[in-house]
């Protein structure tokens, strides 16, 4: 990725660049300059529509398989809270909360089961944990509300994947700690703060 510094612009040069070779490049990125696009895009548009008509009964098994895994975690979890703090409830807890989102919410509210699930009113990126308390229950029962994750994620991310406008890039949002002026030691503790809170940090 080309960083924003490095792409002279308009005011800077008297002229906008007219294509990607006029724009300089960093070191090991002079590749996109011969990038056919085009061909990419028919390449990346063929393979979507060879997947999508893929789609089919195993999908939905492989949903199914997965909300029991889920489920499975979060009984774990919630039965074992009587035995006071112990690893099994953490344990079962995190993985029920990690996997409804990353595996379920995730592929759901981007309308992956949309084409090949039965059940339209539920597995739908615009009904799935919306409406109701009951539904926001059943289907995604955590803190983040669905409605405000398909903007911040379906929206802003994808469409500006790994730019400087993407707000999930990392490196862009932890610019300030590269080139903050303290020990090296002191960098990987804040990086370690960040990995236990950052669903809390950020998504908030």
């Amino acid at each position: 990725m080309c960083r924003l510094e490095t792409i002279p612009s308009q005011a800077t040069t008297g002229k906008a660049p007219t294509s990607i070779a006029e724009t300089k490049l960093n070191a090991g990125d002079e590749w996109i300059a011969n990038f056919d696009f085009d061909s990419f895009s028919a390449e990346i548009r063929a393979l979507g529509k060879k997947l999508e008509a893929g789609q089919g009964p195993a999908d939905v098994a492989h949903l199914n398989q997965m909300i029991m895994w889920s489920n499975s975690f979060a009984a774990i979890g919630l039965l074992t809270m009587g035995l006071g703090v112990n690893p099994i409830s953490i344990i079962g807890l995190s993985l029920y909360t990690f996997s409804r989102w990353t595996m379920v919410a995730h592929h759901t509210c981007h309308g992956g089961y949309e084409k090949c699930h039965p059940n339209k009113e539920r597995w739908s990126r615009f009904k799935f944990a919306l409406g109701s308390l009951w539904r926001r229950f059943n289907d995604w029962f955590d803190w983040m509300m669905p409605e405000a994750w398909n903007v911040e994620h379906n929206n802003r991310h994808h469409y500006n994947l790994s730019e400087i406008t993407d707000p999930d890039l990392v490196e862009q949002n932890l610019a300030f700690l590269r080139t903050m002026p303290i020990p090296l030691f002191l960098k990987y503790v804040i990086v370690g703060f960040f990995m236990m809170t950052w669903k809390w940090f950020y998504y908030a």
